[in-house]
């Protein structure tokens, strides 16, 4: 039986987490709905927090599920959970935009250096996000390496779907 957890960010509920005991493991499950930029869950127990992870995109939102053991939760204090926080994954003010004339201007300092030292890609509109493609095949190295868990590999070719921002976006 999944139990509910407050997905807070700036003490403000902006997503639902959910949580299933079962013997030596916990299964969590956050879901964060709308188009939103890259961020990293906490879980926060009464003594501490531990880190849940990134969550991807997936239809209308961004997505995860994470399975840890009731020792890992107790040892950072995070046993038992009392919430879930968002928190964006760049802090500060905003990069420059890389050079080479990119659609978009990255608020992540690793995409930024990724998308400025990649070979130049195709760039299309598609919906609200911007869609890089580059030529690929298996055994090449993998473009955007940092975004390597985002890409769809096509016939010859890898492609990204990104925000403005230069963040992962949901398909939808």
């Amino acid at each position: 039986m999944f139990r509910e957890l407050p997905l807070v960010s700036g003490g403000v509920c902006v997503g639902q987490a959910e949580y299933e005991e079962s013997q030596l493991r916990l299964r969590f499950r956050c879901c964060l709905p709308g188009r939103q930029e890259l961020c990293k869950l906490w879980l926060v127990g009464k003594d501490g927090r531990l880190l849940l992870g990134t969550p991807a995109p997936q239809g209308d939102g961004l997505y995860l599920e994470r399975s840890l053991t009731r020792s890992a939760l107790a040892e950072a204090g995070a046993y038992p959970p009392e919430r879930v926080e968002r928190e964006p994954t760049q802090t500060g003010p905003d990069p420059e935009p890389p050079p080479n004339g990119l659609p978009i201007r990255p608020g992540d300092p690793v995409i930024a250096a990724a998308l400025a030292a990649e070979r130049p890609g195709r760039w299309q509109r598609v919906g609200d996000a911007w869609q890089v493609a580059y030529p690929w095949q298996l055994g090449q190295p993998m473009p955007l390496l940092p975004l390597f868990c985002f890409a769809r590999v096509g016939r010859g070719e890898v492609s990204f779907l990104l925000t403005d921002r230069g963040y992962p976006a949901a398909e939808g």
